[in-house]
């Protein structure tokens, strides 16, 4: 094989640490972004926050906060009598208690390290409240009453069997082979508990499936309810014809009219068998605005949300240190804490002047949303705005994901005003995100016992002076989750 030398000149993109650094922060949602600061307080001493939260951080006075200091190494005397010792001799005047108080406190505070981690030092998380279960709440309400021994232990057994929403998922004789042969229980028991079970709050559970649960969920009307009957019947038998909302064949199968059958279709419908909803954990992530979006002079403008805007700064003491006669491991590790520190500083600035700069422009461009509502948004793309700044449309995308605007129309991400843009008739487009809000709008107030067909709605569109196929509209239909027309007729 022969060797030569070649000479090739390429042009490539190389990411600085700084760089990657800044790109990281600009993505970071607001919670992730916070914890990423906090981490970085608690590794470099030299960085510390200017704002009021910096109080949290046991760091050394700077330059900017005013910090009254003693240079007598003896303890000040306090004039006031409210600090003078009642009893001076109950005090332990012990060096070991008076050096180890440090390490007392330390060992009983509450360590957000490992919290983070779901590890904690303290009983702290014994004074916070814990949502409820269904198995503990429906435990409770038979621990409360008279039944025997055994047929607690059977009733307990039987929970045990039930998923999350209250439904039994076991034959009575799969249950039954739970128990020891000693105890002797039989098929009987366990339904005659089953049924006490039936009755504690919430109403419904035990059912073993939907049609179960909806005529238990019935029984609690009373019995002069009108339509009553009918409604039992179609919960234990046609429940399969209102699911898919056939109601010619419903109707002709139970032979009524109708009034009748709508009288009926509504006590199933006014039903709620999602019993076990309330007793779930709440695990919502809560939404911090990155931007505030607010109209001065009939222009609607977007800021910062001052409350959200972390602000760094570097630690003097620290710093000035460097000016000191001290060792050469010592100068090293404080210059190269302060070139990170420098590097984080600027990277939350920029992260803050970017997420500035796209906001102004995407408000600038949807002026008529915020003062109109979706049906005004205009059509836009990463490229509009990326071409308006200069920027690349990566770094947009990075900067609009996970970020959040509040408005007086409410709480939006930012990819929410970006849309594609759709034909109209008179030549201007029409955003994705305006549509969908009027085919929205045209179901919700179409006729239920006549529902508008795909067909018809891009017909009706059209009317309006928007050119939408029918295959376009059943796709914003089905990502809106609107179920089609033949699922949406109904009689009530």
């Amino acid at each position: 094989m022969k060797q030569s030398l070649n000479l090739k000149l390429s042009q490539q993109l190389t990411l600085t640490p700084q760089l990657k650094q800044s790109l990281r922060l600009l993505q970071l949602p607001s919670l992730e972004l916070e914890q990423e600061i906090q981490q970085a307080l608690d590794a470099n001493p030299l960085l510390e926050r200017t704002d009021s939260d910096g109080l949290d951080n046991a760091s050394p006075p700077s330059e900017d906060i005013p910090v009254e200091t003693h240079t007598d190494t003896k303890d000040p005397t306090p004039t006031d009598k409210s600090f003078e010792i009642p009893n001076p001799e109950l005090v332990d005047s012990s060096a070991e208690r008076d050096d180890n108080w440090q390490e007392a406190f330390e060992s009983r505070r509450v360590n957000n390290t490992s919290s983070s981690s779901g590890q904690t030092d303290t009983e702290f998380t014994q004074f916070v409240s814990k949502q409820e279960s269904l198995f503990e709440h429906l435990d409770w309400q038979i621990q409360m009453t008279t039944l025997s021994d055994k047929d607690k232990l059977i009733a307990s057994t039987l929970l045990r069997c039930m998923d999350e929403e209250g439904y039994l998922n076991a034959e009575l004789s799969e249950i039954c082979d739970m128990f020891s042969d000693d105890l002797e229980v039989e098929e009987d028991e366990i339904n005659a508990v089953l049924s006490l079970i039936k009755t504690l709050e919430p109403i419904g559970v035990g059912a073993r499936d939907l049609s179960e649960r909806l005529t238990i969920l019935l029984d609690q009307y009373p019995l002069d309810t009108p339509g009553l009957s009918l409604a039992k019947t179609i919960a234990d038998q046609h429940l399969a014809l209102v699911g898919t909302r056939n109601l010619a064949k419903l109707k002709k199968s139970l032979n009524v009219s109708d009034t009748t059958l709508s009288t009926s279709l509504s006590l199933i419908t006014q039903l709620n068998p999602r019993v076990g909803a309330e007793f779930k954990s709440d695990n919502q992530n809560y939404i911090i605005p990155d931007v505030h979006v607010k109209k001065v002079n009939d222009t609607w403008m977007a800021q910062i949300n001052p409350d959200n805007q972390v602000k760094l700064r570097l630690n003097k003491t620290y710093s000035d240190m460097l000016k000191s006669d001290i060792d050469k491991e010592g100068s090293d590790f404080i210059q190269q804490n302060m070139l990170e520190a420098k590097m984080f500083i600027k990277g939350l600035m920029s992260r803050y002047d970017t997420l500035l700069l796209v906001s102004e422009a995407i408000v600038e461009r949807q002026q008529g949303f915020f003062e109109h509502g979706v049906e005004a948004m205009q059509p836009m793309v990463l490229q509009d705005i990326a071409e308006q700044l200069e920027m690349h449309e990566s770094t947009i995308s990075r900067a609009t994901a996970g970020k959040y605007l509040l408005s007086p129309r409410g709480v939006f991400e930012l990819k929410y005003f970006f849309s594609s843009a759709l034909n109209s008739t008179d030549g201007t487009a029409s955003s994705s995100t305006a549509i969908r809000s009027l085919i929205k709008k045209m179901v919700d107030a179409e006729s239920k016992a006549k529902p508008l067909s795909d067909n018809k709605i891009a017909k009706e569109l059209e009317h309006q002076g928007h050119i939408v196929a029918r295959r376009t509209v059943a796709k914003y239909r089905e990502s809106m989750q609107i179920a089609p027309s033949s699922q949406r007729k109904s009689l009530v």
